[in-house]
């Protein structure tokens, strides 16, 4: 009896996390910082745009050559939009094992037209994106508007600032709460939304992690 107890109650949590409406508010629950205002005086004017990688480069046999990732070209657009807008130079940042920052420059280059500044291809993980960061860029430069998901902008800040930088956040591609009338469709099971409550989950995990282990 207990058992089938568990298995009901396990189906259901995997039932909710695989709906839009709970999706959407485990993502929308990490999105804690507003939109980016080029035109809004900042406190601590930035002085590089920075963009964070989001996903190793994919093959792209209709360019012969590798794409960034969807994550990544969502970043790219929108770090793209913002230098222009601010006039400021671009550093991008990813590694492993086929550097994503690589694509990321090229990308930016060929589709945007944006010329990269600063290229870090070592970093394999957000706290690494703003230790090599700090390394890589003039010592001088202590303020950076951050691009990056709003999902994942609270543990990228949180990375920067313990590096040493003023961040002021740009996150991009929030989610939209127009979305949120109700419809009996958004309360079908779905993968795609399960892997958005996964991510959100990992998120918060990272967060965690990062705050209790880089406290100092």
């Amino acid at each position: 009896m207990f058992k089938s107890w568990v298995a009901w109650l396990v189906l259901a949590i995997l039932y909710l996390f695989s709906t839009q409406p709970v999706a959407s508010l485990l993502i929308q629950s990490l999105e804690r910082y507003p939109v980016f205002n080029p035109e809004q005086t900042q406190p601590v004017k930035p002085q590089v745009v920075v963009i964070l990688g989001g996903g190793l480069p994919r093959l792209s046999p209709e360019m012969s050559g590798f794409r960034p990732s969807m994550f990544t070209l969502e970043r790219l657009r929108y770090g793209a939009w913002l230098s222009r807008q601010t006039e400021l130079p671009v550093m991008v940042s990813g590694g492993g094992f086929r550097p994503e920052a690589v694509i990321m420059a090229d990308s930016l280059k060929s589709d945007f037209g944006v010329e990269t500044r600063w290229l870090e291809d070592q970093s394999t993980t957000t706290w690494e994106n703003a230790v090599y960061a700090r390394e890589m860029l003039p010592e001088d430069i202590q303020s950076v508007l951050l691009v990056t998901h709003g999902w994942h902008m609270s543990r990228a800040a949180l990375s920067f600032e313990r590096a040493g930088f003023h961040v002021v956040p740009a996150p991009g591609m929030l989610a939209d709460a127009s979305k949120d009338t109700f419809r009996i469709s958004r309360w079908l099971p779905s993968a795609r939304y399960l892997s958005e409550s996964e991510r959100a989950f990992r998120e918060y995990a990272g967060y965690l992690w990062y705050w209790l282990i880089y406290r100092h």
